[in-house]
């Protein structure tokens, strides 16, 4: 193993560590019987009962899938900011980095950014803005799935608008060049601060040109595609447990939750995107148990899958280098 490698290996050990990835994945578990005990544990378990596993395997593949359409996304930007890696190396900082799912607001995700820097000398300051852009085209994916329900529903979705609104005026300050290039000047005669003032003005010629029109377009339709699906997925489990739904609703539910538990910066969206998507799936008079029942199965075949695909990527990645 070289050094670059030992010394990826050795932080990524440190992330799931000191990130709390394991006591997420038991506070998790604990919303989850809370869940279960709040619609009755009884009929939340017939309900599971009765979901046949060739159902959940479809949630995985159209999950997969979806990862797919986010690793295009990736390697896409890694491509407009001229970084020349292989697809290999690509794909496995963009699948182990999905470990980090489950970490606050899924910052642990600039963990792929780490690892380009250790394993190909890419200077974390120009991918970070990947990860970054990442985000936000999520997020404006998820809004737009969300917004289905002021739309067709008549729905308030407050946090929607907020988030949308915060987007909007963060990618139009972002395009003033000018002015971002002026407080940029500025900082450098900040103590601390400046010391930074080269990775600092990296960081925002590499967010300038992510932003630009064509990218913001093509990006977001890669995260519309993803996000959709597991959107479809969400419909798909609601006919499973034998009510009636509809796309449209299985989008606007996992887009609404998904904001929220984004909005709240908790590890994975934790309790607030469950809480969030069993309170919507109830206004649609859905009984408490096929709510909380659907709730748990997405979430641990979209956000837990998640984790455990980028374990195993990274565990691979560190026994065969």
């Amino acid at each position: 193993m070289s050094d670059y490698e030992g010394t990826v290996v050795n932080r990524g050990r440190a992330i799931v560590r000191n990130h709390g990835v394991w006591l997420t994945a038991l506070l998790s578990v604990i919303v989850f019987l809370g869940l279960a005990a709040y619609a009755n544990v009884g009929e939340v378990t017939s309900a599971l009962m009765t979901l046949q596993w060739r159902t959940f395997a479809v949630v995985i593949g159209l999950t997969t899938v979806g990862y797919g359409f986010r690793f295009a996304k990736w390697h896409y930007y890694l491509r407009r900011l001229k970084v020349d890696v292989s697809l290999e190396t690509s794909a496995i900082a963009f699948f182990s980095g999905l470990m980090m799912v489950v970490t606050p607001g899924k910052a642990g995700e600039i963990w792929k950014a780490w690892f380009l820097r250790d394993k190909r000398g890419v200077p974390a300051s120009k991918t970070t803005s990947v990860v970054g852009a990442e985000r936000i085209t999520d997020l404006i994916a998820l809004s737009a799935m969300a917004a289905l329900g002021l739309l067709i529903y008549s729905r308030s979705s407050l946090p929607v608008v907020v988030v949308l609104c915060a987007i909007v005026a963060g990618i139009v300050l972002l395009q003033w060049r000018r002015a971002s290039l002026a407080v940029l000047g500025r900082l450098e005669s900040v103590p601390v601060v400046g010391d930074y003032a080269t990775e600092l003005e990296r960081f925002y010629e590499s967010t300038y040109r992510l932003f630009r029109l064509r990218p913001l377009v093509a990006s977001t339709l890669f995260s519309l595609a993803a996000w959709g699906l597991e959107g479809v997925a969400l419909w798909l489990v609601l006919e499973a447990f034998g009510v009636e739904a509809s796309v449209v609703i299985g989008l606007f539910v996992f887009g609404l939750g998904s904001v929220v538990g984004a909005v709240s910066m908790l590890p994975g969206g934790l309790a607030a995107a469950e809480a969030s998507m069993v309170g919507v799936l109830l206004t649609f008079g859905y009984p408490e148990a096929v709510a909380a029942a659907a709730t748990i199965v997405i979430r641990v075949g979209t956000l837990w899958y998640a984790a455990a695909l980028g374990t195993a990527v990274f565990l691979t990645y560190k026994a065969t280098r």
